[in-house]
């Protein structure tokens, strides 16, 4: 279970990263939103693959097993979503699942410590998805609540299957101010920083500017760059000056 996760509130986030060197500023979650989707979620999956043709003639034999798990769902969940954390630090994005307890909750099957860090100048797009719809078997679906903040880079994005579901970088789901999150980390990528956090370029002497990111992910063409550049400016990223200097600097590239 997570360290800190318990309290559910900003001091024990802070407290979680407290030993991060490069640690900025943390973010909460709406825990019992998480908590109930999730168990819900997790629930009418089982019950579904229980009722499938398929796993029926086995149902005798896997019920007392499948029973017992049913019954830890709750548990694990709530390990689950209590170790789940994010950070802006000076580096990017930091995204952790930290150790817990999974399917029958024995020390053999703890779920190790899960980190991952998207850094600012990866970043092409950092937008939000409103909950909307349903997840989960067509027998038992749940209402969608969580909003979830969708960061992608150069190499996500992208529509990977039939059903039009996309592959994210990274995809974040409840955080109780998803707008701050996001405003946070577009200040990051323009260089305004966050909490009285100004970053700097690797030369140590200029705040790093969100047309950078028009030079990230090379081998993108002029177009896909133009693209880029008005999608920023349309999301109020980029001031009118920064836009007419880059888009004369992509074109003097064509």
């Amino acid at each position: 279970m997570s360290r800190y996760a318990q309290a559910g509130d900003q001091s024990a986030e802070d407290l979680f990263f407290s030993e991060e060197p490069q640690f900025i500023k943390a973010y909460t979650f709406d825990r019992e939103a998480m908590i109930n989707f999730e168990t819900t979620l997790t629930k009418n999956y089982q019950l579904a693959l229980l009722c499938h043709p398929i796993v029926l003639c086995g149902t005798i034999v896997c019920a007392p097993c499948c029973a017992y798990q049913r019954c830890l769902i709750d548990d694990n969940v709530r390990d689950k979503v209590n170790a789940t954390h994010v950070a802006l630090t000076t580096d990017g994005i930091k995204f952790v699942i930290d150790r817990h307890k999974t399917q029958c909750r024995s020390d053999c099957q703890d779920q190790g410590k899960i980190s991952k860090t998207v850094a600012y100048s990866k970043i092409t797009d950092a937008d939000m998805q409103e909950p909307a719809g349903k997840s989960g078997p067509c027998c038992c679906m749940v209402e969608n609540v969580l909003t979830k903040v969708n960061v992608d880079t150069a190499s996500s994005g992208a529509i990977t299957s039939a059903d039009g579901s996309t592959s994210h970088e990274l995809s974040i789901a409840g955080l109780t101010d998803p707008h701050q999150f996001k405003a946070d980390v577009w200040a990051m990528i323009r260089g305004d920083g966050v909490d009285g956090f100004v970053p700097y370029n690797s030369r140590g002497s200029a705040p790093v500017k969100a047309t950078a990111v028009m030079e990230r992910g090379g081998g993108k063409s002029v177009l896909e760059r133009m693209e880029e550049l008005e999608k920023l400016k349309a999301k109020g990223y980029v001031t009118q000056t920064e836009f007419d200097a880059k888009r004369k600097e992509i074109l003097a590239d064509a």
